[in-house]
């Protein structure tokens, strides 16, 4: 872990450190059901909460610079449909090829694709996801091939700001989903706050 170091060439920061140590402990301590369910809750809670907003909604950009909530429900689908493939390597004794599932990916139906379409498709890939889960052994294998990740943090500057870290890392599949499931975690509340920005919150 202090050999990692950020895309910059900086080192990790104290978050990104807290974040490498979470995953690690954490995916020591649980079994492969328990990880697919702790991924199945939270991928069923995002999609409950893009399912209650209209499509109208869906499509304002209510926070200048930040994306609509279609977007986020694009980008969310379009890693985990992507993050499900990794997945299935390592879960098969081996390593993903590269290119790494990079972040912030997008496809053009953000922007034109029928709202139902996008939260059908958030729930397609989120169910890849936990098939891609479902056979995994609980007990990692010594040899067990790592899965090249990137990851993206928030670190807080002495000016109290937060920017983005980002730096690669080698993850077993365990410390890999349970990242996955973070990002679905990050990804719900993002459309929390651009839902309570829209004229329709304060109507």
């Amino acid at each position: 872990m202090d050999e990692l170091c950020a895309v910059d060439g900086s080192p990790l920061a104290p978050e990104s450190l807290r974040l490498l140590e979470y995953l690690q402990t954490r995916a020591a301590q649980m079994n492969t059901a328990a990880i697919r369910a702790r991924i199945a809750g939270s991928a069923h809670d995002l999609e409950e909460t893009a399912a209650a907003i209209s499509a109208a909604d869906a499509r304002l950009r209510s926070l200048a610079g930040k994306w609509t909530i279609a977007e986020v429900v694009d980008h969310v689908a379009q890693t985990n449909v992507r993050a499900a493939e990794e997945l299935r390597h390592p879960v098969a004794g081996r390593r993903p090829p590269l290119p790494p599932v990079y972040e912030a990916l997008r496809s053009g139906a953000g922007q034109w694709a029928p709202w139902g379409l996008l939260v059908e498709e958030l729930h397609a890939a989120n169910h890849a996801m936990l098939e891609a889960i479902e056979l995994a052994p609980d007990e990692p294998v010594a040899s067990a091939p790592t899965v090249r990740t990137v990851v993206v943090t928030l670190r807080k500057l002495e000016d109290g700001k937060e920017t983005p870290q980002t730096f690669f890392a080698d993850l077993g599949w365990k410390e890999y989903a349970l990242l996955q499931r973070l990002h679905l975690l990050d990804h719900r509340r993002q459309i929390g706050q651009l839902r309570a920005a829209l004229p329709s919150a304060g109507a």
